[in-house]
């Protein structure tokens, strides 16, 4: 049997958070079916010296159409920059590029390849996103919410797969290793409550502040980069306003996430829902999960997938300091009720929410556009 040809894509493998979750599905596809490229349009980073280094083909080449906003421009030149893929034969172009940018469906389209896009955006109505969904063979929606949302016009519906996201459980397990405080000068005994997310506006760690505030014992860890710097600027100047430097820690990029997680006694994602931002399927959410932590998420697409209040976690209403801070107590308050839920959630991530299970439903959506029977 003729293997399938695959071309992922993504803009680049330092700037685009996408690319070690995109290598993850890359690694585990099934080699006697599919045929694996990469293309990006920046070189360079470690998942790009990575995938080198396995042996895989790697393209640097002109993703998007640039220089005109007419659409005969795009058009034009989406079909001259096809050219450069067109002889490569792909059977599918699986994007991984989160903009509602459409040229890059249409170089898809001239080129001969069945063009795939990962959506997390949960607006479908911009003119941008109804032409890059038309021009798409499969649209993966990284939450249920989207999938639900998905009402008309038919065909899209049709052509619309949920995909939740994955984790690789061998790394993220509760050890009992608590040292990542002693790196901070966090006492033994205290509540540690730990977000890991950018420090952006639409995480919301002020909310996350403002509740930690409330709870005298307890200590906040924010692991991130600070992606927004007038927001990170707020959020320094709310811990001095609260008087909570000595109990807020801002640690920046953790590369030791299983050991952060294991030295945590409640894990918190705050993301707001004002302007339609929510969660695609958030991965930090299923490491916390993964490792046992007991949860905390608010309640928005992507992270209701996984947190079922008390069954998987505790949900509460985005920018609601109150009941997060009452979510934080119950697990602070009832150690029973946090092994209980921190034990669930471990199980719908085995259950669901493997890598193994990742790839192999990516995998299931390139065998129904290419008709393979299983």
């Amino acid at each position: 049997m003729k293997k399938v040809k695959i071309l992922f894509t993504i803009p680049n493998f330092t700037t685009a958070g996408s690319g070690r979750e995109m290598v993850n599905i890359i690694y585990r596809l099934d080699k006697n079916l599919f045929d694996v490229t990469v293309a990006v349009e920046s070189p360079g980073g470690a998942v790009y010296d990575e995938l080198l280094q396995n042996g895989y083909k790697v393209l640097v080449l002109p993703l998007f159409v640039t220089g005109t906003t007419s659409i005969t421009g795009i058009f034009t030149e989406a079909r001259k920059q096809a050219k450069q893929f067109r002889h490569h034969r792909f059977d599918v172009w699986q994007s991984f590029n989160w903009s509602s940018d459409f040229s890059e469906a249409l170089i898809a389209k001239f080129s001969g390849a069945h063009y795939v896009y990962v959506k997390k955006s949960m607006n479908w109505d911009r003119a941008a996103w109804k032409v890059k969904s038309f021009l798409s063979k499969a649209i993966i929606a990284r939450n249920i919410t989207l999938l639900l949302t998905v009402l008309f016009p038919p065909y899209l519906r049709r052509k619309t797969h949920y995909v939740g996201g994955g984790v690789d459980i061998s790394k993220f397990i509760s050890t009992g290793n608590r040292s990542f405080r002693k790196q901070y000068d966090i006492p033994d005994t205290a509540f540690v409550v730990t977000c890991i997310a950018q420090l952006v506006r639409v995480k919301d760690q002020i909310t996350l502040i403002k509740a930690v505030a409330q709870i005298e014992k307890a200590y906040l860890i924010l692991a991130g980069a600070e992606k927004d710097a007038p927001y990170a600027k707020e959020l320094h100047d709310l811990v001095e306003k609260l008087q909570m430097s000595n109990r807020v820690i801002f640690a920046g990029s953790v590369a030791a996430v299983n050991d952060l997680l294991n030295a945590s006694d409640v894990y918190v994602l705050p993301t707001t829902n004002i302007g339609g931002h929510e969660e695609g399927s958030p991965v930090s959410l299923l490491e916390a999960m993964a490792a046992q932590v007991p949860c905390v998420a608010s309640n928005v697409a992507g992270s209701r997938d996984l947190i079922r209040t008390n069954d998987t976690g505790l949900l509460f209403q985005p920018g609601n300091v109150e009941e997060l801070t009452a979510c934080i107590r119950k697990y602070m308050d009832d150690k029973g009720f946090a092994e209980t839920m921190a034990q669930n959630a471990h199980t719908l991530v085995v259950n669901e929410h493997t890598l193994e299970k990742e790839a192999a439903a990516f995998q299931d959506v390139y065998k129904k556009i290419m008709r393979i029977k299983t």
